[in-house]
């Protein structure tokens, strides 16, 4: 591998399709202040710290496979500044982070799996009014992290497989709320070394408790209509 399988900087209406970028030092895919450029179909799998997207608008990144990026810095695809774009129908798979976000605005993530990741979706308190819906999340250990009580983005309409909720209409779609924020992770969020106690029977009350009380996470954070079923 190369320190960076694919560099771009200052490149416009630009299309990287049907490539697979694997075992590099950093990067699969790095680029910055590149507006207006679609991403599709490609595979990043095995890098030092994933994909990393930063300082552009109008990204498309569409149908690619972010797989097996694991460390401490580690991300399927991490976006920083990044706005008035679209993340869909992509694979998050066995990331250390599947996607995380830093000062992003205006994004459309949808149709996206995350299945098998540390935390599929990190999304620090100022990215805002992004968008999250139809997507699947399947086993992760956690499914959303974030660094404040505050949250200024739409969940909607996805599945989780750790809904415990009913559907009594038989619509699709979960009566009862589900609050994918978990007190523990916002606890790691603030103090990584409590990541010690992930499997204690102290995290097992913690989720206790929230489920009985989830004021203690972010209110706003919730998906108010869950998916019954998978989204095909």
């Amino acid at each position: 591998g190369h320190r960076d399988g694919i560099y771009l900087e200052f490149v416009e209406q630009c299309i990287v399709s049907q490539n697979h970028s694997s075992a590099n030092l950093r990067y699969g895919l790095h680029f910055m202040f590149s507006n207006h450029n679609r991403y599709h179909n490609n595979r990043f799998d095995k890098n030092g710290a994933g994909v990393a997207v930063m300082y552009s608008r109008h990204v498309d990144m569409h149908n690619n496979v972010f797989a097996d990026n694991w460390g401490s810095a580690a991300y399927g695809l991490l976006l920083k500044d990044i706005y008035d774009s679209n993340i869909t129908d992509n694979q998050f798979n066995r990331n250390t982070v599947g996607l995380y976000s830093e000062a992003c605005n205006r994004i459309q993530v949808e149709g996206n799996t995350f299945k098998n990741n540390g935390w599929a979706v990190k999304i620090m308190a100022n990215s805002m009014d992004n968008v999250f819906t139809h997507n699947n999340f399947l086993s992760n250990t956690f499914d959303i992290a974030t660094n404040s009580r505050q949250n200024f983005n739409a969940f909607s309409q996805n599945y989780w497989n750790r809904y415990k909720g009913y559907d009594l209409d038989k619509d699709g779609i979960g009566d009862i709320p589900f609050h994918p924020v978990k007190l523990f992770s916002l606890l790691t969020e603030k103090n990584e070394p409590t990541l010690m106690l992930m499997r204690s029977i102290f995290v097992e009350i913690m989720d206790l408790a929230e489920s009985y009380i989830p004021i203690l996470t972010p209110a706003t954070l919730i998906d108010a209509e869950p998916l019954m079923r998978i989204n095909s």
